[in-house]
């Protein structure tokens, strides 16, 4: 009995101090998804409106987990958010919000140069876009809409940021 419980502990011992494999590499001959937006991380902070009032906004774009995922938090005046970014199964970007409303939705977005594109919203809360464009200047200009019952978009916030960092 004292030998097979000797050579367990021996075998998890072993196990223990096998190396990891580096969690933050991707598969070999892929990038990580978050490498597609590197133009967009980073702090951003800059002026603009919400609902026709003029505030300050603060946006931070980061890889998390390893890269495998991005981090996104926002303040407008008195509204904040945050979603967490990973690739999608169609080769866009999904995630999941969660706002200082107590409401959370889910995000389908599309990436190309210099512009990313956020669907969000359900039947059950709201939906909308946001728009993140890099200007020829460096500047980022943000555009938040909702969705109207016949399917057009009214622009409720718009910002103008520059990189913080």
């Amino acid at each position: 009995m004292r030998t097979a419980r000797a050579a367990a502990a021996a075998a998890i011992l072993l196990t223990l101090a096998a190396p990891v494999p580096a969690l933050t590499q991707p598969p070999q001959g892929r990038e990580h998804p978050t490498a597609a937006l590197t133009w967009l991380t980073g702090r951003w902070t800059g002026p603009g409106q919400t609902m026709g009032a003029a505030n300050e906004a603060d946006l931070e774009i980061r890889p998390v987990l390893g890269g495998h995922f991005l981090e996104l938090s926002y303040r407008a005046g008195p509204f904040e958010g945050r979603a967490f970014y990973g690739a999608g199964s169609d080769g866009g970007w999904e995630a999941q919000w969660f706002d200082n409303r107590g409401i959370t939705f889910p995000i389908a977005a599309r990436a190309e140069p210099r512009l990313f594109v956020a669907a969000w919203g359900s039947a059950e809360t709201e939906r909308g876009r946001t728009v993140y464009r890099l200007a020829e200047d460096g500047r980022l200009h943000v555009t938040d809409s909702v969705r109207r019952p016949d399917g057009s978009y009214r622009e409720f916030a718009a910002h103008i940021l520059t990189r913080a960092e």
